[in-house]
């Protein structure tokens, strides 16, 4: 004899498949999540690469840099821009999952099973939280010793490029402007001999410099090219009033800085974000004081920017859902304005921060709560049926506007 009623029998059994389903439904989710993350990732990261890649592309094509350094500089210039691919990936790819859920009617499927959709934040949640994770290790790791290993990268294929001390019998045009050529190289005392330097960087000044022997020095910190020369002369025609000009010498050293031979981009010192928070409160100390607030807020956003992944989940969610007759490319759309939104949004606080002398950590959190605040107010009515599509809305309100002007 059963000794429970049949209808207390039926709702432990609907209770056990509605678990069920769901563990399925976080399974397939989180499978959804992580392929589309993943491919947003890559594209997004892969684009703001390419386009700061211009004057490294000429050092690829035109000085002949090892396929290796292409490679690591393409590694060391990701974590800049990951800082803001990862949470846009991530808003990216939770839009356009629970947008598609929405569409081919999966959603209303739950409904339609006694699942509530608010257990959509646990899988949503977890991905999230990864991400941010992965974020603050990116800003607080990962990109302070990508900047330093990205000009050493740098300044090793420069000077690889303007390596003049291991040719011999070469005319060496690597420097532009600059032709030196070297007779013979002694590898063991690290002397030259024969060495022959044409300088034709100034337009209204054409020197060439001739010695019996000497040595180059590199610099790598000022990037200078040290010349140092030994029973020589020196021909120099001044262009401009046709004056030609020779003398000798005993010992003779000049410079060359190949800083034009960087990319404009990329400085020789460290910017604020490149810097880990212990540099930049060693920076503090020494900072004036109207760049000390910028010090300040960058140590704020390291952990304010990467923990938006987390702000985003209030707003993805009851938007992804709802998204079911704005077309196929609407969640890719809504996920770049909202992040150009969240961008400007990041701007905009900053200069009202300055200006109103704000504390930096409220200035740095304002955009997250902000976007918070009207993610909870979307999410009140997140298993509504009721549903009037964004663009509806955005029509409504421009009719609404132009009847009151009229």
């Amino acid at each position: 004899m059963n000794r429970f009623p049949r209808g207390f029998s039926m709702l432990i059994y609907k209770m056990k498949f509605i678990e069920k389903l769901q563990k399925k439904f976080y399974l397939y989710l989180f499978k959804e999540l992580a392929y589309i993350l993943c491919l947003a990732l890559g594209i997004l990261t892969f684009i703001l690469i390419m386009s700061k890649m211009g004057r490294i592309a000429d050092l690829v094509i035109n000085k002949g840099v090892d396929l290796k350094d292409i490679i690591l500089l393409i590694i060391y210039s990701s974590p800049p821009f990951l800082t803001f691919t990862l949470p846009m990936a991530f808003l990216l790819a939770t839009i356009v999952v629970l947008g598609r859920l929405s569409t081919e009617n999966e959603i209303l499927a739950l409904k339609a099973s006694g699942i509530d959709l608010k257990c959509l934040f646990y899988p949503i949640v977890a991905v999230g939280m990864v991400i941010t994770v992965v974020g603050l290790i990116n800003t607080n790791i990962l990109l302070p010793k990508s900047g330093e290993l990205f000009r050493t990268t740098l300044l090793n294929i420069v000077k690889k490029g303007i390596s003049v001390d291991d040719k011999e019998g070469v005319f060496n045009d690597t420097i532009s402007g600059v032709v030196i050529y070297i007779d013979k190289v002694d590898t063991n005392n690290k002397s030259l001999s024969g060495i022959v330097v044409s300088d034709d960087r100034d337009k209204d000044v054409k020197q060439t410099i001739s010695a019996d022997k000497g040595f180059i020095n590199f610099d790598p910190a000022s990037l200078d090219l040290y010349f140092v020369l030994e029973k020589g002369s020196l021909h120099r025609w001044e262009k401009a009033n046709d004056i030609y000009r020779n003398l000798s010498f005993k010992n003779y050293s000049f410079s060359i800085n190949l800083a034009n031979m960087l990319p404009s981009n990329v400085p020789l010192r460290k910017r604020p974000y490149e810097m880990d928070i212990k540099e930049l409160r060693h920076a503090l100390l020494s900072a004036n004081p109207s760049d000390k607030y910028d010090l300040l807020l960058e140590i704020y956003k390291k952990f304010s920017i990467p923990v938006s992944s987390l702000a985003f989940i209030f707003l993805t969610i009851p938007l992804g859902i709802r998204r079911k007759i704005e077309g196929k490319f609407s969640g890719i759309i809504y996920s770049l304005i909202l992040f150009i939104f969240y961008y400007i949004l990041m701007a905009f606080t900053e200069n009202i921060g300055k200006a109103m002398h704000l504390p930096a950590i409220l200035t740095s959190c304002i955009p997250n709560i902000i976007i918070i605040s009207i993610g909870l107010n979307l999410l009140k009515q997140l298993n509504s049926e009721e549903y009037t599509g964004i663009s509806r809305k955005l029509k409504y309100l421009w009719g609404y506007y132009l009847e009151k002007v009229k």
